[in-house]
């Protein structure tokens, strides 16, 4: 009767498990939509409103969440490979480039002119993270 219990149990673990790989693949495929939106949308219209910084503000969220789970969720805390590091170093230039968007909103001139021109990498960084870590079939 030992075993059936702790058989149980492990299965009640591992579809929790999969409950919350599956809530950190949906943030992390909202943020992708949402910074796409974002950052397209500033660069399409040449000027950073109000809307954008909040759906970025959101993204940033959601990748954040997202990540934070997947972290928690490894069994291997810190793997060095192309998805790791990308992955960090694109949340840490997310992080920034969201400061960044807030001053250029608040004081426009220069600091939107460049927000405008660091935008697009920014968001090739954060993509290449992003298709790293998809499973290849």
């Amino acid at each position: 009767m030992q075993v059936r219990t702790e058989s149980l149990y492990h299965r009640e673990r591992l579809k929790k498990g999969d409950n919350m790989l599956t809530i950190a693949i949906m943030l992390i495929s909202s943020a992708l939509l949402l910074y796409s939106l974002s950052i397209w949308s500033e660069r399409i219209s040449k000027h950073l409103k109000p809307w954008m910084v909040k759906t970025f503000l959101s993204a940033f969220t959601c990748d954040l969440a997202g990540t934070s789970i997947m972290f928690f969720r490894a069994t291997d805390k810190f793997q060095f490979n192309l998805h790791s590091s990308c992955g960090y170093a694109a949340l840490v230039i997310m992080g920034l480039h969201l400061i960044w968007a807030l001053i250029a909103l608040k004081y426009h001139g220069p600091a939107e002119r460049n927000f405008h021109k660091f935008s697009l990498v920014a968001w090739l960084i954060w993509l290449v993270a992003f298709l790293s870590g998809v499973p290849r079939a």
